[in-house]
């Protein structure tokens, strides 16, 4: 077994199973829940430099609403036992497809993936907005390809082998360079070069993009296949790259055969992307489109996609007019997305279907208020239509909107009453609005719809342990567990509820199933089109700040510090959150970043007692007791029943000698909380300190009797 030290938690990284072995490094799963370690074969200091400047400059994650890894980026060095640096732990990407594989309709068809141009077009935009966020914090991918795009089943793809990236140091302009590069994705300019003596661009990588896009939204075709018409030998793709050879290039000698698909099917926009990127951009590689620019005319493309009123697997784009896929079928006998011929609708239902159908795309994009847009054009066409009204109250839930979302779902109950799914959605709803009961009664009207419903189980285990109810919350993750045994949102539930209930140990396993739920984690239902695919940010939020709660309690500080930070990345005004990473910073001695966490949390929310207290606690482990007395005050100010801030302002007035005023606060202390025996100990220590021998004994035998440790150590030396 080889264990390794995490530089930046300190804790232990044990490497598990068969490792994954490339030319540089070897890949393993680890003991840490979600990552990975890679380990290289032949370190070099130059290695550990770049590492160093990846972990301190992380770009912006661009779906974090999406609860989404976007890059398997460097998180910490790992050391051996000596102190050197032999690779990093990382995230693992689970349940992503390599990019061929999404692409290539073979591939698909083996894997039996069900992928339509709209699901290609969602990847082509999520691809180009992970890059520009890349290129925005200054980092170059230098070796794009489609072995290091990894995609999900909601669109949303993973970049790894992040490590090989370019990247310049911002503090003293140092670059480290991509040595590598792919065939069939390199740039003309750069095209047998040698990469590892090359400082590249964003430039280079633009020419990358427009590949990988090409492949998605061409069948995987790339832009430089076609029947050679020149003369002499056919040249490969390299050398079509190099001199600007492909299928819409002035006076080409690559024509295009009959499968080849054409590029007038897509948007007009996208259609210029690529004629500036491969034409413009080979005599000036400075005019092709930047990621930015392909982000842009993405989204419109998207927009403008319609499904197919024959096939239910068909979407062609309004500009273009007509279904190219139905017609190709016709015409060669292949279909690239094969479905199902649709049923005779009338054009009412068909028109409805197709706003609906618009609104599922702009939802997955994040544009909640422009899905509901087209969930209400639906609605006019068909005022009874329930999924609309659910949808539309999913988007609104989306923008905290909870009150209009259950405005929605009313509507959806008066049109069908039996709708399990919407009496979920509705609960969920209630519940963030604090209506946990209400949330419950929809919870039991779903269950008498459908006795086996484990999410409805699920979901009122929550709102039970929100009432404090923490033995329902387990009898229903129980049941819920009966009906599916993957549920992880019950193992969720029960964790949280055997934790309250001081279980500990029955916490501390379900604490390792917790981790799970986090990503799987979903209160709604996902009922129409992967229009609810996305777990909802706020209720991982509270999961994430719930369980950073549990792990205090069962002192785990480094795991509790690992959920709040991902808390707060979901939402960066949660002050809670801010307050519990600095009760765990506290508890492993780290007193300027738990200062640092209390200023966030203040800033947010200036009447957070408990955050001045924690800060108080933190200035005088530092020992600076006067800006400890001030948080005090502050806490003191917003609770006067805050017997721990009394009792801190005393410790520190005792340090500034200050023995009179530690007596005041220690009396206010007991005051508020009789059983306070560090109160009492502060204060017998205070009465010695001003001379008061008999009523600091006093005070220490007190304190004694409450368990206060000190107290029974010293008592005989005082008396």
């Amino acid at each position: 077994m080889t264990v390794f030290t995490c530089a930046s938690t300190g804790q232990w990284i044990t490497l598990l199973g068969e490792p994954k072995i490339s030319g540089e490094a070897k890949v393993w799963q680890t003991n840490r829940n979600g990552y990975l370690a890679k380990i290289y074969h032949n370190q070099t200091p130059e290695h550990v430099q770049k590492l160093a400047v990846m972990i301190a400059h992380q770009p912006k994650e661009p779906n974090s609403h999406l609860n989404h890894i976007s890059f398997a980026w460097p998180k910490s060095v790992l050391k051996d036992a000596q102190g050197n640096c032999v690779g990093f732990l990382m995230p693992e990407i689970k349940e992503g497809k390599e990019l061929i594989n999404i692409y290539n309709p073979q591939k698909r068809k083996a894997l039996k993936l069900e992928v339509d141009w709209r699901f290609l077009h969602t990847t082509a935009l999520n691809i180009a907005s992970i890059i520009e966020a890349i290129h925005i914090s200054g980092y170059v991918l230098g070796d794009i390809k489609q072995q290091n795009i990894l995609v999900n089943d909601r669109a949303l793809p993973s970049i790894i082998d992040t490590d090989s990236f370019q990247v310049r140091n911002p503090v003293n302009g140092n670059i480290y360079r991509c040595p590598v590069g792919s065939p069939d994705y390199t740039p003309p300019e750069l095209i047998d070069q040698d990469f590892s003596s090359i400082d590249q661009t964003e430039v280079h990588d633009r020419f990358r993009l427009a590949v990988i896009i090409y492949q998605l939204l061409f069948g995987g075709q790339s832009p430089f296949a076609g029947t050679w018409i020149g003369a002499g030998k056919e040249p490969d793709t390299n050398d079509r790259i190099r001199q600007g050879l492909w299928l819409y290039a002035p006076n080409s000698l690559i024509q295009p055969v009959e499968r080849i698909i054409p590029l007038e099917i897509v948007h007009p926009e996208v259609q210029r992307c690529f004629l500036r990127c491969f034409n413009d951009g080979y005599q000036n590689p400075n005019l092709r489109p930047t990621a930015g620019d392909w982000v842009k005319a993405l989204r419109l493309a998207v927009n403008e996609l319609t499904i197919c009123g024959k096939v239910d697997s068909h979407y062609y784009s309004r500009t273009y007019g007509k279904c190219y896929w139905c017609d190709r079928s016709t015409k060669l006998g292949i279909d690239i997305f094969p479905g199902f011929a649709k049923k005779h609708t009338s054009y009412k239902d068909k028109d409805a279907d197709a706003y609906i159908n618009s609104g599922v795309a702009r939802y997955n994009l994040g544009d909640y208020q422009g899905a509901i847009d087209d969930y209400n054009q639906a609605l006019k066409i068909n005022p009874n239509h329930a999924d609309a009204y659910i949808n539309s109250g999913v988007a609104r839930y989306n923008l905290a909107d909870n009150q209009g979302a259950i405005d929605d779902y009313n509507q959806a109950l008066k049109i069908n009453p039996n709708h399990a799914d919407a009496y979920i959605v509705r609960g969920v709803a209630r519940s963030n609005l604090g209506d946990n009961q209400g949330a419950i009664d929809d919870y039991n009207q779903a269950l008498k719809i459908n006795p086996d419903y484990a999410l409805a189980y699920s979901n009122r285990g929550s709102a039970r342990h929100n009432l404090g109810d923490y033995q329902g919350a387990i009898d229903d993750s129980n049941q819920a567990l009966n009906i599916n045994p993957n549920d992880a949102n019950a193992y969720k539930n029960r964790g949280l509820a055997r934790s309250a209930l001081r279980n500990k140990q029955g916490a501390i396993i379900a604490l390792s199933l917790i981790a799970a739920s986090l990503i799987a984690y979903s209160s709604i239902p996902i009922i129409f089109a992967n229009n609810l695919n996305s777990a909802k940010n706020s209720n991982l939020e509270k999961d994430y700040v719930k369980r950073c709660s549990v792990h205090v309690n069962l002192k785990d500080y480094s795991e509790a510090v690992d959920d709040c930070n991902k808390a707060v990345k979901i939402n960066p005004n949660n002050d809670e959150a801010y307050s519990l990473r600095c009760s765990a910073y506290f508890s492993l001695k780290d007193y300027s970043e738990a200062v640092d966490d209390c200023n966030k949390a203040v800033k947010i929310n200036p009447n957070n007692d408990e955050a001045y207290s924690l800060r108080c606690s933190a200035y005088f482990s530092l020992k600076d007791y006067s800006e400890a007395v001030d948080d005090c005050n502050k806490a003191v100010k917003i609770n006067p029943n805050n017997d721990e801030a009394y009792f801190l302002r005393c410790s520190a007035h005792f340090q500034l000698e200050d023995y009179s005023d530690a007596v005041d606060d220690s009396n206010e202390a007991v005051k508020i909380n009789p059983n306070n025996h560090k109160a009492y100990f502060c204060r017998g220590a205070s009465h010695i300190m001003n001379g008061n021998h008999y009523q600091g004994v006093e005070d220490f035998r007190k304190a004694a009797s409450l368990g206060n440790e000190e107290a029974k150590k010293i008592f005989k030396d005082v008396k």
